[in-house]
């Protein structure tokens, strides 16, 4: 007897990779009365779990229990009244149970067959346990998985004896008890263990019970394994188009993969018919290998408008470490088709002025570092100016530090190419050396230091159609100082004061023959009036000598968690700045003799962090620099960003000046409402606006919304987005790619794993 019991589990086995159906709270229990450890594991938007109370018994022996237990001269076995059938793997309950040990057995009234993680109940059974006919039968059947949280029904479920499931007039969801916020309908489910597929016929998507979506046929996995078949399809409504895209996979080998996805746009409404390069049919073409050594990726994205025109897409991307010091590897983009991208595009690669095409190789050991890359854009737009390439760039670099001395070598060797052939490009050799000494204790300290920097060009300027040479061997010197005060106060709560001190020192050498292939003068905050280098890249060697002052206040909680940082501080200069960004050096630049005050304020909290940054030049009566970003994020589901960006220009058309605001506020436990809207208060316009709600639950998650933005080409646009998730199931919709958006942060914030 215990060979055939033991069959029960294995049909359970197989069942239950499929999920289940319709609201009913067999082994529910709320969230208030779950454990601490329990509720951690569910989404904030999750009412209760299914706990397991099955236990699997030791031994295997069979236990019948009824009312009337009997045997007739043919060996039938009758178990009438509250029988039940229990053995280690499984138990079999029902009103009554009549069978034949090791021949079968028919259940009646209120059946249920449990075993770990899983229940079936059904109005009748038929289990055979015949050896080589091992079928079974449920009718009006009902089914759950705990771990899955899958329930179903179905007509009828059927096993034959090689394992084939069929389930008649079924549906599953993963919902809550009493809540049917989506459903999987199949008219006749096949369900094949051994390949771990399923399929299904007339398949149906409801939404509350409303059929959203049809499927004539549909094929599925049951388990982890990989199999070549369709996707889920994704459907995009926006303001003026209706997007199908409809992926098949295809799993060639064990070390890659395909994706194939047919795409079609279809207009919405008379007026954007017209509109023929926006509505078409395309394909995505994604493929994968995945090797001992790393992985590889292409991806192609194809578009076809209602005129026959084409827009194409690619991108080929591999990393592969071959040794634990070296790797190589490459990134590919490419747009052959005239500056024009497809209005359908599932892949990674976006709309881009200039495209790069990059190849490196990589080789680290301990502290020491190198790389050696090739770099060239591709620009579709003629009329761009095209981008430096790099043919190739060669660096290292090298760390060394301890308690005392610090020393930290950079070279690099970059032969920059211009693709335009105007004005300079040529070879760049790069030498930085920082050295320093620190002297100091838990209360200060004192650092000295010295940085070569060395440049030697050999150019080509196309204007003059000339060869020349240039160099640049440059030492800086510097002294930082610190002094570090602490006291407490409210009990644990400490708070440090550190003075601090910095003198620079970067002598005036002549750079007018030098070109500007990659310098960028940096924003002078706080920290920057620390830095020993006025410029980025390494084409600009600032010249200066300046003493920094600054004071900085850190403010601890009881449990050594940085709540305040506070900071303020001036750069006095010495002498006058003869370097700038652009033009020949030499003449003054800059002749201030000291910086705007620089400050500092962040608050770090809980639920709520806010950051400042503000510059004022008392001399000028002026804000140079003010920036301001507030994010309120309490547990109630509330959200509030505010952004604000000031930075000052003589030419007050080069200005910023722009503000961000957002919120979403919660309506109930379930709906939020969310806006956003975005101002230049330089153009005096509103240059971004979004208004939208959102639903989630357990098992859905929806926002519908409203946007108005300025795309690429500094037009305005306009559109509804909708979008929604139906948890272990599919993600249907489409957002918008141009800006980020307080949609996209709504979609963030559940914690359930879509």
């Amino acid at each position: 007897m215990p060979k055939h019991l033991r069959s029960y589990a294995l049909l359970f086995q197989s069942l239950f990779i499929l999920p289940m159906a319709q609201a009913n709270e067999w082994d529910w229990v709320p969230r208030e009365s779950l454990s601490e450890a329990q509720q951690a594991t569910l989404s904030q938007y999750c009412r209760g779990a299914y706990v397991d109370s099955w236990q699997v018994i030791d031994g295997d022996n069979t236990h019948l229990l009824a009312d009337m237990i009997y045997r007739d001269e043919q060996g039938t076995l009758f178990m009438d009244g509250a029988a039940t059938l229990r053995q280690p793997l499984s138990q079999l309950d029902a009103d009554s149970i009549k069978g034949v040990p090791g021949e079968y057995y028919q259940a009646k009234g209120d059946v249920s067959l449990r075993a770990e993680g899983q229940i079936i109940r059904s109005d009748n059974a038929y289990i055979s346990s015949m050896d080589g006919n091992q079928t079974a039968q449920f009718d009006n059947a009902k089914f759950l998985s705990h771990k899955s949280r899958i329930r179903g029904e179905a007509g009828e479920i059927s096993r034959t004896r090689d394992g084939l499931i069929f389930i008649k007039e079924g549906f599953y969801t993963t919902c809550e008890p009493g809540e049917n916020s989506w459903q999987l309908y199949g008219s006749s489910i096949e369900l094949n263990p051994d390949s771990g597929f399923g399929t299904a016929k007339h398949v149906q998507i409801r939404i509350h019970d409303i059929p959203v979506f049809y499927f004539p046929w549909l094929r599925f996995p049951l388990d982890t394994r990989r199999q070549s078949g369709f996707l889920f399809p994704s459907f995009g409504i926006s303001g003026k188009s209706f997007t199908l895209s409809a992926p098949y996979y295809l799993n060639l080998a064990p070390e890659y993969d395909a994706t194939i996805t047919p795409n079609l746009v279809l207009p919405i409404g008379e007026a954007d018919r017209d509109d023929k390069d926006q509505n078409g049919q395309g394909i995505d073409i994604e493929l994968r290998h995945l090797s001992r050594y790393g992985e590889t990726q292409f991806e192609q994205s194809t578009f076809y408008d209602e005129n026959g025109d084409e827009a194409t897409l690619r991108k080929f991307t591999t990393d592969q470490r071959l040794t634990d010091s070296f790797g190589v590897g490459a990134y590919l983009e490419d747009n052959p088709t005239e500056n024009r991208v497809p209005e359908a595009n599932n892949t990674s690669i976006q709309e881009e002025d200039h495209y790069e095409r990059r190849g490196y190789a990589r080789y680290n050991l301990g502290n020491f570092s190198s790389n050696v890359q090739v770099r060239r854009f591709q620009t579709p737009d003629p009329a761009e100016d095209k981008p430096l390439e790099w043919l190739p760039r060669v660096s290292a670099s090298y760390r060394y530090a301890d308690t005392q001395y610090s020393y930290r070598p950079d070279i690099e060797f970059t032969d920059f190419f211009e693709p335009d052939k105007e004005g300079q490009d040529g070879q760049r050799a790069v030498l930085n050396q920082d050295f320093n000494a620190r002297f100091g204790n838990e209360w200060g300290e004192i650092t000295a230091g010295m940085l070569h920097q060395y440049r030697d060009y050999q150019l080509h300027d196309y204007d003059n159609d000339q060869n020349n040479r240039a160099s640049v061997n440059h030492l800086s010197y510097y002294l930082d100082t610190s002094v570090v005060f602490e006291r407490r106060f409210n009990g644990n709560w400490r708070q440090t004061l550190e003075p601090q001190m910095s003198y620079l020192y970067a002598p005036y050498e002549a750079q007018s023959d030098i070109p500007d292939f990659d310098a960028n003068e940096m924003e002078m905050t706080y920290a920057q009036a620390f830095s020993h280098r006025r410029f980025s890249g390494n084409d600009r060697i600032g010249d200066t000598e300046q003493v920094a002052l600054g004071l900085e206040s850190r403010i601890y909680d009881d449990n050594n968690v940085n709540r305040w940082t506070l900071q303020g501080g001036q750069v006095f200069y010495l002498k006058d700045r003869k370097v700038g960004i652009d033009g020949n050096t030499g003449e003054v630049v800059d002749d201030s003799t000291h910086s705007a005050v620089l400050t500092t304020a962040a608050y770090n909290g809980d639920n709520f962090t806010l950051a400042n940054h503000f510059n004022y030049d008392f001399d000028e009566n002026r804000v140079d620099l003010a920036q301001s970003a507030l994010k309120y994020t309490p547990d109630s589901g509330f959200v509030f960003n505010l952004s604000f960006s000031y930075l000052y220009d003589d030419n007050e058309d080069d200005m910023t000046k722009q503000s961000s605001f957002g919120t979403i506020i919660p309506i109930n436990d379930n709906w939020h409402f969310f806006h956003q809207q975005s101002y230049d208060w330089v153009d005096r316009e509103q240059t971004a606006q979004v208004e939208g709600f959102g639903y989630e639950n357990c098992c859905i998650k929806t926002t519908f919304s409203y946007q108005r933005w300025r795309d690429n080409d500094g037009l305005f646009d306009e559109g509804v987005f909708i979008q929604f998730i139906l948890r272990s199931l599919s993600g249907v919709g489409r957002t918008n790619s141009d800006i980020d958006t307080i949609a996209d942060d709504y979609w963030n914030q559940g914690k359930v794993g879509y």
